[in-house]
């Protein structure tokens, strides 16, 4: 049998260009060809995969980090966040004054402020942090983003929550609550003057979906390959038997990767699955 490829879509299969370049488009190809399967590995949601990504066949797909599996077109996990709980944290960041979205599988349900917020900073605050500029940028990118308004906890599950708050104080005085429940996320550094990031419900990571993809497909953990460049793919990293970092991922994540890739606009996948001798 052959390997498992995991991959993140932002900052590993696409860089500042947004594209995923032509020679990592014929990598994936031909990994499959030679009896590979290839899974994308996203803190997506479904709907916000989009562009030419959609263009890759892929054997699957992780969405939502870990909320959604989805193998061979069908959704074969689905977790979403109880209602209960799901309220409280829609309470607090509200208080707090902390912009938010909800990840659901058919939409994106956005509080007011995230567009403002985006106005006031220029883009190139954001360079370094593709997480925060993907935030921004998918409202403009066809995926079927809704105001909250238009959210109804009782008929709609949610997978995921991103935030940004303005105000670090803020968000630090909710992680008492919510780190009882989620494993929290962020992709902001430390210098910076607000806090974005994500909260995934605990023992439903990018990790946790690879083996549900593996177990149902009847293969093994070893011979997993997962390949990404932040904070919430360390659990995929983690499980994965070979793991593949950007060589601008943090320390931490670096700290427990195999190896590392050059930037998605360099064909560092490419390159990548070439030295591994997968194509």
């Amino acid at each position: 049998m052959g390997k498992f490829l995991f991959f993140d879509i932002d900052g590993t299969l696409v860089g500042k260009s947004k594209m995923v370049t032509e020679k990592t488009k014929l990598a994936i190809q031909n990994a499959r060809q030679n009896g590979h399967r290839a899974f994308l590995c996203t803190g997506r949601a479904p709907t916000s995969i989009v562009g030419d990504i959609r263009n890759i066949e892929f054997d699957g797909a992780i969405c939502s980090a870990g909320g959604f599996v989805i193998v061979d077109g069908e959704y074969i996990f689905e977790n979403f966040m109880n209602q209960y709980i799901l309220s409280e944290v829609m309470t607090l960041f509200i208080n707090n004054h902390i912009l938010f979205t909800l990840e659901t599988k058919k939409a994106l349900y956005q509080t007011p402020g995230v567009n403002e917020f985006f106005d006031q900073k220029h883009q190139k605050d954001c360079e370094n942090n593709l997480e925060l500029m993907r935030f921004f940028q998918l409202r403009r990118m066809g995926e079927n983003r809704l105001p909250i308004k238009d959210f109804n906890i009782l008929t709609t599950g949610v997978t995921k929550v991103c935030f940004i708050a303005p105000n670090k104080q803020s968000f630090y005085d909710c992680v008492p609550f919510l780190e009882e429940f989620f494993n929290i996320v962020t992709f902001s550094k430390e210098e910076d003057d607000f806090i974005n990031g994500e909260i995934i419900l605990k023992n439903c990571t990018k990790g946790d979906a690879m083996k549900r993809a593996v177990a149902y497909l009847g293969g093994d953990m070893k011979d997993t390959i997962a390949f990404g460049d932040s904070m919430n793919d360390f659990q995929m990293i983690s499980e994965a038997a070979y793991g593949v970092v950007s060589y601008l991922a943090p320390d931490k994540l670096k700290a427990i990767a195999d190896d590392t890739f050059e930037e998605p606009d360099d064909d560092g996948i490419f390159k990548c699955l070439q030295r591994l001798g997968l194509i």
